[in-house]
């Protein structure tokens, strides 16, 4: 099992921390980059909303080949959600570019979701009149 920890800058504005987990799979320095490079890309503008970014590859099947290379990108947001996206594919990058171009949809989409009261105080029933 490979594991690489991250923290890289996203546009000169806060810290996103970046975790990579790839079990029953290695991955060479060239693909962990490449990886960096798309999540920069795909959340980079939702940089100062992210709190961590956890990138898990899996391989099922192990040896025996077929469409077994899954990924999981959990993004926890600044405001207290968290964003999951699942994917599966034939190889690595494909999945993680599939994966990626979801995530920065779903992301946004959660962003744009502009709440001026918190949900919790919506759910809350004003007692307006006494009752005797």
């Amino acid at each position: 099992m490979l594991q690489k920890q991250q923290n890289f800058t996203i546009t000169g504005r806060k810290h996103m921390k970046t975790t990579i987990k790839a079990h029953h799979l290695r991955l060479d320095q060239k693909t962990n980059s490449a990886m960096e490079r798309r999540l920069r890309f795909a959340l980079g503008r939702f940089g100062a909303s992210i709190n961590e970014v956890t990138v898990r590859l899996t391989d099922l099947n192990g040896p025996k080949g077929g469409i077994d290379k899954e990924c999981l990108i959990v993004v926890k947001l600044r405001k207290g959600g968290k964003v999951i996206v699942q994917g599966s594919g034939k190889d690595c990058t494909a999945t993680l570019n599939y994966c990626a171009d979801r995530i920065g949809r779903a992301v946004e989409r959660e962003l744009s979701r502009n709440r001026k009261v918190p949900i919790r105080r919506m759910r809350r029933v004003k007692k307006t009149e006494k009752h005797l």
